[in-house]
């Protein structure tokens, strides 16, 4: 059985921000790393399990928590006061080169789940060349004119409360929805996932589920902005492999969206594409009830992009 040793570490970023790392590695030298961006309103240890079955076979996994995130975060649910989206990109970059210095000549993959999928997509724009494959989880094709309304009203809100400040008109915009396609619901966050027993977990844990600041929202819609167009896709160089997944019923995308995402990166010349969608998940597939059945796919998925980058 692969020993699982489990460590945690702090680097120092921009703007004196500390990232606290959390990494997860076998004995010896890993076959490769794949690197983690969680999602919006979450923490990098919720992939514990992810990670202890990967390690399992043979590789190291590595999550930070993003700004705004997890137990250390400054203000919980604002990432900084300006330039927090190319921040969290670079954060991801000062993340990957502790991994280089760790783990020399390993290659590196690169799984972006939810707000995490638009993080790595940006930083496929910028440092696409130093991965070998990457995966979108939970991720869409997002309606820019969607976007550009919900950012002025993110600014207006961010006029009457401060950009520190929460908004209940934001949050129910951004999530009044999803729950809708699961009345009657036991809970308001069924849309998570079909496994009550995860669903609970998130609205126990204090680190999940927001607060939200006006600043985070004018951010994060500004970042949306910034990846969905052709100009900024083709960015990502066409040679890396690129899988996108996740729940045919998720409301933050679901099987519509995920297949616009893809047309889009055909669109741009992104032949290494595979898209694989699961019926009836829902958003968090690494906590659905077939997540072994996903951990897996993800597992093979990256194991035969690592083949044919090998040959």
């Amino acid at each position: 059985m692969t020993n699982i040793n489990v460590t945690t570490h702090s680097i120092r970023a921009e703007g004196n921000h500390e990232i606290p790392i959390y990494l997860w590695e076998p004995d010896g030298m890993p076959t490769a790393v794949i690197q983690v961006f969680h999602g919006l309103g979450e923490h990098s240890a919720r992939y514990a399990r992810f990670a202890e079955t990967a390690v399992a076979q043979g590789y190291a996994v590595c999550a930070h928590d993003h700004r705004g995130h997890g137990p250390n975060a400054e203000d919980l649910g604002f990432f900084a006061p300006e330039n927090s989206w190319q921040l969290l990109v670079t954060d991801g970059h000062r993340v990957s080169e502790f991994l280089r210095e760790k783990f020399p000549d390993r290659p590196v993959v690169l799984l972006g789940h939810s707000m995490g999928s638009y993080i790595a997509q940006s930083y496929a724009m910028r440092f696409g060349n130093e991965l070998v494959a990457l995966i979108l989880s939970g991720s869409t094709w997002p309606a820019r004119l969607q976007l550009m309304i919900g950012r002025l009203l993110a600014r207006f809100e961010a006029w009457r409360h401060g950009r520190r400040g929460s908004s209940a008109l934001l949050d129910k915009q951004g999530f009044g929805a999803f729950n809708k396609k699961f009345e009657p619901a036991r809970t308001e966050l069924d849309w998570l996932s079909r496994e009550h027993s995860e669903v609970d977990a998130y609205i126990d844990d204090p680190l999940c589920g927001g607060p939200y600041s006006t600043g985070l929202w004018i951010d994060l819609l500004g970042g949306l902005l910034a990846i969905s167009t052709n100009t900024a896709l083709r960015q990502i160089s066409t040679d890396l492999p690129i899988l996108i997944t996740g729940g045919a019923d998720d409301p933050v995308g679901g099987e519509k969206g995920m297949r616009k995402l893809a047309d889009r990166y055909l669109a741009t010349g992104h032949n290494k594409l595979t898209t694989k969608i699961y019926p009836g998940g829902r958003h968090e597939m690494l906590n659905e009830t077939n997540r072994d059945e996903f951990t897996n796919d993800l597992l093979a998925w990256i194991a035969a992009s690592l083949l044919r980058h090998q040959a």
